[in-house]
Parts: C-alpha cells; structure tokens; sequence
C-alpha cells in the first residue's frame, strides 16, 4: 500500500523524482521508496534510520533540514531550509528536498510526518541565467551571481570566481534581494533550486 501510495505522489511530483524517503516524527527513516544506499551519484547513506551524506557542509544541511521537518507547524508560516544540492558532476547535482505532509496523508503512511524527496536535475547555467534574466529582470552580471549562489557556493567565493570584488558582488546582491524579492541568501538560494527544478 506504501510503495502504491508513492508511486501516485512521484506522479504528482511531475515524474521529477528520482527518490522519496518517508519520515516518522522523529526525523528516522520509516520507508525508502528506491533503495539509494552507498549509490555514488547521489553520496547518500542510508545506514539503520540514519540518514546522511559523505560532504560534511551538505551533511550539516541536510541535518538542519531533517529538524526544520520534525519540528515544522503548518500554522506557523515559518519557511522551510532550501534544498541541500549534492553536485556529482560538471553538468549534474542531485537536490535533496523535504516535503511536511498533512494530517490527512500522515495515515496513509502509517503516521510519518514527512518525505525527502531526491532529484536530479542537469546544471545549465547559461539558459538559468537566461531564464533569470527574463523572470526577475536581472543584469547578466547579477544573473551570474545568482547562479554562483545558487551552487551553494559563498558570496566571497562568487566574486572570486567571476572576477569581481566583493563589493561589487554585494551591491549585485541587494539588487538581486530587491528584485526576487528574497531579504537573505538562503531564502535566495531556495527561491532558485525551485526554480532550476
């Protein structure tokens, strides 16, 4: 019943989901819907009921997400962590994302609380910037700082990376805040992943 109930929210998912794992109360693993254990794309480790992933930094993120689902209240408004994005490739990363399930659906699932929903999604950061340009109206300039952004990288390490001091990375990022209306980087970062997606 499980495993049918799954198939029918992957299908609701768009087909975009390459994983879901269900979620009891306390953040353990109740049900693995595609056994994902040691696979080298995705680096996640299903050992027992714990959940984890060999980059130490997403680890933290994944963590912090997995607490952010045991403690969510749907009444509370408070937004959930982006998405932890796991790159494995040049032109390929795997997202990682948690879905709070409503008190009606928690039965099917035997009482979980929520799903981590896994996907992989092909890095293309020339149409993402094209696709930015013309959603927010942003300059290309900021556009390629969003996209840096967007892989989990540090604002410091943008401007690096572009070849733009971090003042000038800064003033493209109030201007980014201003126009997708976003106040702090990982709501930003968020905005994009489900934007990539």
């Amino acid at each position: 019943m499980t495993s049918v109930w799954l198939e029918q929210w992957t299908d609701l998912l768009g087909g975009k989901c390459h994983g879901l794992m269900v979620l009891d109360g306390t953040g353990n693993l109740a049900f693995l819907d595609i056994v994902l254990n040691g696979s080298p794309a995705c680096q996640l480790v299903v050992h027992w009921q714990n959940i984890r992933v060999s980059d130490p930094l997403q680890n933290a993120k994944l963590s912090r997400l997995i607490r952010a689902g045991i403690d969510y209240d749907e009444n509370s408004g408070q937004p959930l962590p982006p998405p932890v994005k796991i790159k494995i490739s040049n032109d390929k990363s795997f997202y990682i994302d948690l879905i709070p399930l409503p008190v009606a659906f928690r039965e099917k699932l035997d009482g979980a609380k929520s799903l981590l929903s896994i996907r992989q999604v092909e890095d293309q950061s020339d149409t993402n910037a094209d696709l930015l340009k013309l959603e927010f109206h942003l300059t290309p300039a900021e556009a390629a700082v969003a996209i840096q952004l967007s892989k989990g990288i540090s604002l410091k390490q943008a401007a690096r990376t572009l070849g733009v001091s971090i003042w000038t990375a800064r003033s493209h990022l109030r201007s980014i805040f201003q126009k997708t209306n976003t106040h702090r980087q990982g709501e930003l970062v968020s905005l994009l992943a489900h934007f990539e997606s």
